[in-house]
């Protein structure tokens, strides 16, 4: 099948192949009178084809036109709406379609437990010898005494001393630490030192020369 139309030489009358510029016959310039033939059997199937490649043509390209605006929609659409972080996480925490939010629950901090309760009490000092009841001083010495109280990690907000006789055996309490005090040989004599501490007392029996 030609697809080329033939023409017809205007001056032997006989048709060529329109890609020829002269008749092959008589060498006759088709710009010279050259004409298409409308006799030729394949100009019907020609014109026939040539509509199909159009047709093919015209749909190939809407194809490629539709196919490209879809794609821009589902991108489009996909950024349309988002979903924030918040609801997210809302989901997350709040098990529920709605996003609510759970409070998460505050552990209950341990009960502290009741402070130890004093169960024994003595009277200490340095360098301390023989009998912890009982001490001797000379006139104007003065140590540092203090009161042991078990247990160590008992609770003693209430720890009072006194002295049976300031003339003898004087004392002054630490500002800072109400369990140690200052003793203070003032005359000779005998005097009764004494600590109460979570009620418990212990004695100490000074004796001055």
């Amino acid at each position: 099948m030609n697809l080329m139309p033939k023409v017809k030489c205007s001056r032997c009358d006989r048709s060529f192949s329109g890609f020829k510029n002269k008749c092959p016959y008589c060498g006759t310039s088709r710009s010279r009178g050259g004409k298409r033939t409308n006799d030729s059997p394949d100009s019907g199937a020609r014109r026939m084809i040539q509509i199909l490649l159009a047709l093919v043509l015209v749909i190939t390209v809407i194809s490629i036109i539709a196919i490209g605006g879809g794609d821009d929609s589902e991108r489009l659409g996909a950024t349309d709406t988002p979903q924030t972080q918040e609801e997210e996480n809302g989901d997350e925490i709040g098990g529920e379609e709605n996003g609510t939010e759970v409070a998460t629950p505050v552990p209950t901090p341990e009960p502290i437990p009741p402070p130890s309760a004093v169960t024994g009490l003595e009277i200490q000092w340095q360098f301390q010898q023989g009998n912890i009841n009982e001490m001797t001083l000379g006139t104007g010495d003065s140590l540092e005494v203090w009161a042991a109280v078990f247990p160590t990690d008992a609770y003693t907000p209430d720890i009072d001393w006194s002295t049976s006789d300031p003339t003898v055996a004087n004392i002054r309490v630490e500002a800072d630490d109400f369990r140690r005090i200052e003793l203070m040989a003032t005359g000779s004599g005998t005097a009764t030192v004494t600590v109460t501490a979570g009620g418990q007392t212990a004695e100490l029996l000074v004796r001055v020369r």
